[in-house]
């Protein structure tokens, strides 16, 4: 199928690709599929871009690129819809805020997306208590990861 995007132009994919959120993600619950799409060779970032939408793609990656104690439980109603009570075979995707500076990106690690990539079928939860940022930077938990390191070295 082909999907008209406002950044990559138009792409050929595969229907199969497609993932089904059937409440949409926050802030944007009227559109319910989505793909993902590889950054580039190499890189940690990935686009979930909108299918529908051309204008509507976000710049996801995996929270443990940089913050390797990432661990919650999955509330009971998402591991029913997504088919996983236990987390077994979900990506775990955050979004990422990109501004000017780099330096300050930040990584939602509050509502991250949970995708079973066999199923094609993808949620956006909202984790409970303040363990987790929305906005959490994400060099600050590179340098924590560094200072771990060299701590058990």
């Amino acid at each position: 199928m082909k999907i008209d995007t406002t950044r990559f132009g138009v792409l050929e994919v595969p229907e199969e690709e497609v993932v089904e959120f059937s409440r949409g993600l926050f802030g944007f619950e009227d559109i319910d599929r989505y793909v993902l799409l590889d950054h580039r060779p190499g890189s940690p970032f990935r686009w979930l871009q909108a299918v529908g939408r051309p204008d509507l793609a976000f710049v996801v990656m995996d929270p443990r690129e940089f913050c390797s104690h990432y661990d919650f439980d999955i509330p009971e109603e998402d591991g029913l819809v997504l088919k996983s009570s236990d987390g077994e075979g979900l990506q775990v995707l955050v979004v990422v805020g990109i501004p000017d500076d780099p330096v300050e990106m930040t990584a939602n690690l509050k509502g991250p997306i949970l995708i079973n990539a066999v199923r094609r079928i993808g949620r956006q939860i909202v984790l409970p208590g303040d363990q987790y940022s929305p906005r959490f930077r994400i060099v600050d938990g590179i340098r924590m990861a560094k200072d771990r390191t060299a701590v058990s070295e």
